[in-house]
């Protein structure tokens, strides 16, 4: 079964792979993308379209072993038997891999140029949208709560997304595709493209929302008003937010708040060592180097009983 998207709707068609090695269609399925499905990653687009087309030919594929077609190279190591789920992939692809694992199946990488029937589906595709809660409502309506659980709006969110220099250009990116080379401040995020998702035009990582930078004074404000410290702030923020130099930024923050340095435990003094008195003169004695000064170096040598001392010095 090959399936393929496209900026505003997904196709499928399952056929016969033959001996001499040519294929014959059985069937071919195609719809226009909802309104909120056209807002996806291209990543979960592509992933989408491998969910339609396994659900629609469910009667022909479940109870045998069959062969997904995508042109999607990543889909290969998230839906792959050989590498599990990906801890940070985003709840939507969790859903869908959890989804055919009920399924025998392999998954293949096909290049676009040879992909041109599940291709040309996706880019004249019928005008049905509706579709069996496929895009899974309540990972929609998980993602949104993330989203409110924050101190900020989902609205500034949005805003302040769109006005951020790097995090548009990662949100324009991860709606159409990622281009093969990008620069240097976005290298960060392009490592993470297969875990970034869009909900409600605020950009995800896994289940963390990522906080433009405007506003994150702000959140880690109301972070720290309980003052907690460092670990429990770290803790608190991986459940719900994330931005790079996010760890670096709650220690400053727990560091230079006052009050939380007056209350902090201090650490226990180290004993001093008390050097037993010698009974008897060089016994013990106790040898350092002093120096430089006036460009010589001084070799001292003092006796701990008598306190006798000698002083040699070095040019």
């Amino acid at each position: 079964m090959a399936a393929d998207a496209s900026a505003y709707g997904i196709g499928a068609v399952i056929s016969h792979l033959l001996p001499d090695g040519s294929e014959k269609p059985i069937s071919f399925a195609s719809r226009t993308l909802t309104p909120s499905e056209k807002n996806y990653s291209q990543l979960e687009k592509e992933a989408l379209s491998l969910i339609f087309g396994v659900k629609k030919f469910h009667q022909y594929l479940y109870g045998r072993k069959f062969t997904l077609i995508t042109d999607h190279k990543p889909l290969t190591a998230i839906f792959g038997a050989k590498k599990g789920i990906p801890t940070l992939a985003a709840a939507r692809l969790q859903r869908w891999a959890l989804l055919l694992s009920a399924y025998n199946y392999e998954i293949q990488y096909k290049p676009t140029e040879s992909h041109s029937n599940a291709d040309g589906l996706s880019r004249l595709p019928l005008p049905v949208m509706q579709d069996s809660d496929v895009g899974g409502e309540g990972v929609r309506i998980f993602n949104i709560s993330q989203i409110l659980s924050l101190p900020v709006t989902s609205k500034d969110v949005q805003q302040a997304t769109k006005l951020d220099p790097i995090l548009s250009k990662v949100l324009r990116y991860t709606r159409d595709g990622w281009p093969t080379q990008v620069p240097d401040e976005l290298k960060h995020y392009y490592s993470k493209k297969d875990e970034i998702s869009i909900e409600a035009d605020c950009l995800l990582w896994g289940i963390r929302v990522i906080v433009p930078k405007s506003l994150q004074a702000q959140v880690l404000k109301t972070l720290h008003e309980g003052h907690s410290g460092i670990q429990r702030m770290k803790a608190l923020a991986r459940s719900y937010m994330w931005w790079k130099g996010i760890d670096q930024d709650i220690e400053s923050q727990s560091k230079s708040c006052k009050p939380c340095q007056e209350h902090k435990p201090n650490p226990p003094s180290a004993p001093l060592h008390i050097w037993q008195w010698p009974t008897a003169p060089l016994k013990r004695i106790h040898i350092d180097f002093a120096g430089p000064f006036q460009r010589k170096m001084f070799l001292i040598i003092v006796d701990a009983h008598s306190k006798w001392h000698n002083v040699k010095h070095y040019r």
